[in-house]
C-alpha cells in the first residue's frame, strides 16, 4: 500500500538524525493520574511562570519538521491538529474540528471545523487554511509526511469545512491526524510573508504560526525556550502565562534545581528512588498512562536462538512480574501484550506465557553453544537495571550471558548491519500514534525500519496488511490481534513492561491533562493554580 515503506524508511532517518534526542530516561507510566505528597515541595499558589527543564535540545518547532520525543512540550502546546487523543485514552475527539464523518469506504474523511479560531498573528483559521496547511506537510516532505502520502485530493466547499480523500482505506489516519507528529494547522499569511524558497522553514526554525494556547516568544537552540500564553485562544486564556524552559542534560542537576525552586516541574528521566525521595520531600508526582514499552528483542538469524523452541522457553524464563517490581515499582505494569497501553482490547495479541525457567533450564543442558550477547540502550539507564535482571535469570538457566550497553545510534544501525546485532536486546520505545499499525509496522514487520534483529513472520505481516485497509472496527481489532499473537508465538518479541509517564511538580498546580502517546509531556493550557 502506498505510503507504508515511506513510514519505514522516515521513521529510520529521523532516528538516525535525532539519536542524541530520543532519551527515553525512565519515564514513567499508570493507569488514572495519581497525585500524591505531603507538606513542602512548593508554594500554596502556582506561579504563573512555568520553569522546565529539556534533557536534550531539540531540533526545530516547525511541526512539518518535528520528529522527537524531547520537544512535544513545545510543538503540542503550540501547534494543533483536527482532533486530538481524549485524555490518557485511544478514543478521539475534537481539537480545530468539532465533528467528522467517515464515508463507508473509508476513503472520504469530512471535517466541520471550530469557528473562530485565530492564529497567533491574528488571522482567522478556516477552510483553505487547513488545506494548505496539509500541502506543505507534502511539500516540506520531511519524516512526518508519510501521514499524508495516501492523500488524493481535498475539498474546501465552505469555510467551515474541510474534506480530506484517500486513495485508498488506511484505517490509522484519524490517528494520524491525532497524533503528536500529525499534521497541525500552520498560518498561510504566516508561510506566504516567510515563505523564501523553503516554505518558511527558515522562519519557523525560531518563531511559530499556530493555534495553540502558547506562542514562541523566544527559541534560541542549546539554550532555551520560552512560551507565551496566547489570550486569545478558542480555548480560553491559559492560567500559566509563560513557559522558561532550559537545558539542562544532567538529571541530578535538574532535581537539585527542582529542590531549590529554580525549576517547577520535572517531566521526565527521574529513577524510580529518587522519585520517591522527592515525594517524601512533599512534592507531587502525577503517573499516568503511556504508548511506552519495554521489551526483549530476540535473534532468530544468528547464535542459539536460531532455535524456535528454544525462544519459546527462552519467553517462559523470563520473570516479568519480578523485573517490574524490582526496577520499576509503581511506575509501571507487568506487559500482557504485544502492543502498548490501549492500542487493542486486552485480550488481542495476549503475550502472557507462563513462568516456568525450567524448561528453558532443560534444553540449555542439551546445548555445546551456551553463550549470549545480551545488549541493551543507554538512553534509558532502566534498561541496564532491565539487562540485569535478565542476565542473573538466563546465568541460572545455564547459559553464559556477556551484557554491554550500546548507545541509541548503533541501535538504530542494527537493521542495516545484521553481523553487528547480538542475540538479545533490551529497549524501552515508543509509536507515533495509539493505533496498532504504528507499533507493530515499525517494530516487528519483516520490513520494519525499527525492526532491530530482522526477525520475519509473514503471517503477521499479511494479518498488519489486512487491518490497515479494513474499514471495519472488529475486522481491524481481529486483524491487529491476529498479527500480535504471531509475533508473540515467534519468540521473537517478549514485552516486559508496560512503563508510566512520571511528573514531579512542586505543589499548586491543579488539571494535569496527559495523552498516550504523547511523551514528555503534559497539556499546559490545561493548567490551573490550586490556590
Amino acid at each position: 500500500m502506498l505510503g507504508r515503506s515511506r513510514l519505514q524508511n522516515s521513521r529510520w532517518a529521523v532516528a538516525a538524525l535525532a539519536a542524541a534526542c530520543i532519551a527515553l530516561a525512565a519515564c514513567g507510566s499508570s493507569g488514572s493520574s495519581n497525585t500524591s505528597g505531603g507538606g513542602g515541595g512548593g508554594t500554596a499558589a502556582a506561579p504563573t511562570t512555568l520553569h522546565l527543564a529539556f534533557g536534550a535540545d531539540m531540533q526545530v518547532p516547525d511541526p512539518d519538521i518535528f520528529y522527537e520525543l524531547e520537544g512535544n512540550a513545545v510543538v503540542t502546546s503550540v501547534y494543533e491538529g483536527l482532533v486530538r487523543y481524549k485524555p490518557d485514552s485511544n478514543q478521539f475527539e475534537g481539537a480545530l474540528a468539532t465533528s467528522w464523518t467517515v464515508s463507508p469506504d473509508g476513503k472520504t474523511y469530512s471535517f466541520t471545523l471550530r469557528p473562530n479560531v485565530k492564529f497567533h498573528d491574528g488571522t482567522v483559521m478556516d477552510s483553505t487554511a487547513v488545506e494548505k496547511s496539509f500541502q506543505r506537510r507534502t511539500k516540506v516532505n520531511s519524516s512526518p509526511a508519510y501521514m499524508l502520502a495516501d492523500v488524493a485530493s481535498y475539498e474546501t466547499p465552505n469555510p467551515m469545512t474541510f474534506i480530506v480523500k484517500l486513495k485508498n482505506p488506511v484505517s490509522p489516519f484519524l490517528d494520524y491526524l491525532a497524533a503528536p507528529y500529525g499534521p497541525k494547522v500552520v498560518s498561510p499569511a504566516v508561510v506566504a510573508a516567510h515563505a523564501g524558497n523553503d516554505e518558511a522553514q527558515s522562519w519557523l526554525k525560531s518563531h511559530d504560526a499556530g493555534t495553540g494556547p502558547y506562542t514562541i516568544s523566544s527559541f534560541v537552540p542549546g539554550q532555551k525556550y520560552v512560551l507565551s500564553a496566547f489570550n486569545d485562544y478558542w480555548g480560553g486564556k491559559p492560567y500559566v502565562q509563560e513557559i522558561d524552559i532550559s537545558i539542562q542534560p544532567n538529571i541530578a542537576t535538574q532535581e537539585l534545581d527542582l529542590e531549590n525552586g529554580q525549576l517547577d516541574m520535572i517531566l521526565h528521566g527521574l529513577p524510580t528512588p529518587d522519585v520517591q525521595s522527592l515525594q517524601a520531600k512533599g512534592f507531587e508526582v502525577h503517573q499516568f498512562p503511556a504508548n511506552l514499552k519495554t521489551l526483549i528483542f530476540v535473534n532468530e538469524n544468528k547464535g542459539i536462538f536460531k532455535d524456535s523452541a528454544l525462544r519459546t522457553a527462552l519467553r517462559s524464563a523470563i520473570d516479568k512480574n519480578s523485573i517490574v517490581s524490582s526496577v520499576y515499582g509503581s511506575r509501571a505494569t507487568v506487559s500482557n501484550q504485544i502492543y502498548p497501553t490501549g492500542e487493542l482490547p486486552a485480550n488481542l495479541g495476549a503475550d502472557t506465557p507462563t513462568y516456568d525457567p525450567s524448561k528453558l533450564k532443560d534444553m540449555v543442558a542439551g546445548l555445546s553453544d551456551k553463550s549470549v550477547e545480551l545488549e541493551y540502550d543507554t538512553q534509558d539507564p532502566t534498561n541496564q537495571r532491565v539487562a540485569d535482571e535478565v542476565q542473573a535469570e538466563l546465568q541460572s538457566a545455564g547459559l553464559s550471558v556477556q551484557v554491554r550497553g550500546i548507545p541509541i545510534s548503533q541501535v538504530f544501525a542494527l537493521p542495516s548491519e545484521p553481523g553487528q546485532a547480538p542475540d538479545l536486546l533490551i529497549d524501552s520505545t515508543n509509536p507515533d500514534a495509539s493505533h496498532p499499525d504504528t507499533w507493530i509496522r515499525i517494530y516487528m514487520n519483516t520490513k520494519g525500519a525499527l525492526n532491530y534483529l530482522q526477525c520475519s513472520v509473514p503471517a503477521a505481516d499479511s494479518a498488519m496488511d489486512q487491518g490497515l485497509a479494513s474499514t471495519d472496527p472488529a475486522g481491524i481489532a481481529s486483524d491487529y490481534g491476529k498479527a500480535g499473537d504471531l509475533i508473540a508465538q515467534s519468540g521473537c518479541f517478549i514485552t516486559i513492561a508496560d512503563v508510566k509517564e512520571t511528573v514531579v511538580a512542586r505543589k499548586g498546580y491543579t488539571d494535569y491533562v496527559h495523552q498516550l502517546p504523547t511523551l514528555f509531556t503534559i497539556r499546559f493550557g490545561d493548567l490551573k493554580s490550586a490556590g
